[in-house]
């Protein structure tokens, strides 16, 4: 399968140039780009007896594919070609993206892959996507964000899933209401394991006020589903964003998703074009045998854009310290979107 997609892509690839290169009334237009990151990430324990540890953080390379291939017609392709998160064996996360090909309980090098047809106020969404979940912690691309400033659902949720997803967007272009079918992380193959989610969401623009809310059920066993509700509210200003989220549930290593309550409150701040600000908390808490637990987590990152009027190089430091494994994290970074056409 990945060599068919291989060659699909690379057979595809000089009709795709030439529409990106005489883009007209037909509405084709295409780009490229690939997407690099490197992260030095030491973290140093906060209790005696802790060890300090050195890692890669969110180190990666990712490629953006997308277009358009009729006035109607659009598509997105998304790859996580690597990840280098461990020093002790570097390749192993990269490794596993690829032994993950055919399942649906991991991610894998093919993030999302998928095509959109718009008609009207419709469009109607075929392939691999994201889950319609996560509220604004999920609406960010995977290479932008922090491991140690996300939820634990964020780091253990298979979020993206194949399925088909139909969206309406009122007159006003204010709201958009969509449903979602896809494939569950609580099968080991998609399809195979007839585990299935289901999505709704309502996504707002009204004066600052932007809100992405969502209700899955997500497919646990035979006629058995965890319900996730996804509250996602910001506040737009000018030099300003607030946000908040709130999730009824909490991510787990070993039960993918537990009963509980996630909420994290950001705020970024922008002094100018090239710079950004951001604080973010968290609070987690779940109970096992009625016994709770509670995870607290906060930090702050600045983000500095040396590219006058572009956003495509981004240079980070990141702190953050977990209070629930009590240990203080320092990143230090460097991103970069680089267009290809």
């Amino acid at each position: 399968m990945k060599r068919l997609l291989v060659v699909c892509a690379a057979s595809l690839l000089p009709c795709f140039l030439v529409s990106a290169q005489e883009a007209d009334n037909s509405g084709r237009s295409v780009e490229l780009s690939v997407i690099p990151r490197l992260d030095l990430n030491p973290t140093f324990p906060t209790e005696k007896g802790g060890g300090s540890e050195f890692t890669l953080g969110n180190t990666s390379l990712y490629s953006l594919f997308e277009g358009n291939l009729t006035e109607n017609l659009s598509f997105s392709i998304c790859n996580h070609w690597a990840a280098f998160d461990s020093v002790h064996d570097v390749f192993d996360s990269t490794k596993q993206l690829y032994k993950s090909t055919f399942y649906s309980d991991n991610t894998n090098w093919v993030d999302w892959a998928y095509l959109t047809y718009e008609i009207g106020g419709f469009a109607f969404t075929l392939g691999k996507d994201m889950v319609t979940t996560g509220g604004l912690e999920f609406d960010d691309y995977d290479f932008e964000v922090h491991p140690s400033l996300v939820s634990s659902f964020w780091q253990n949720f298979s979020c993206y899933q194949w399925g088909a997803k139909a969206a309406f967007t009122m007159p006003s272009e204010s709201d958009t209401f969509s449903f979602q079918f896809s494939t569950s992380p609580y099968g080991e193959r998609p399809f195979a394991s007839k585990l299935f989610n289901y999505s709704f969401e309502w996504r707002g623009e009204h004066g600052p006020l932007e809100t992405i809310w969502s209700a899955t059920a997500v497919g646990v066993d035979k006629g058995q589903f965890q319900p996730v509700i996804a509250l996602g509210q910001r506040l737009n200003f000018e030099s300003w964003t607030v946000g908040l989220d709130a999730f009824t549930t909490v991510g787990d290593e070993d039960a993918l998703l537990m009963k509980g309550i996630t909420v994290m409150p950001v705020v970024t701040f922008s002094p100018s074009e090239q710079f950004d600000i951001l604080a973010k908390g968290g609070y987690e808490n779940h109970a096992i045998e009625g016994v709770n637990f509670n995870r607290m987590w906060g930090g702050l990152a600045l983000h500095w854009f040396p590219i006058r009027d572009s956003r495509d190089l981004r240079v980070h430091a990141v702190a953050s310290y977990d209070h629930a494994y009590s240990f203080a994290s320092l990143t230090l970074g460097i991103l970069y979107n680089i267009s290809i056409f």
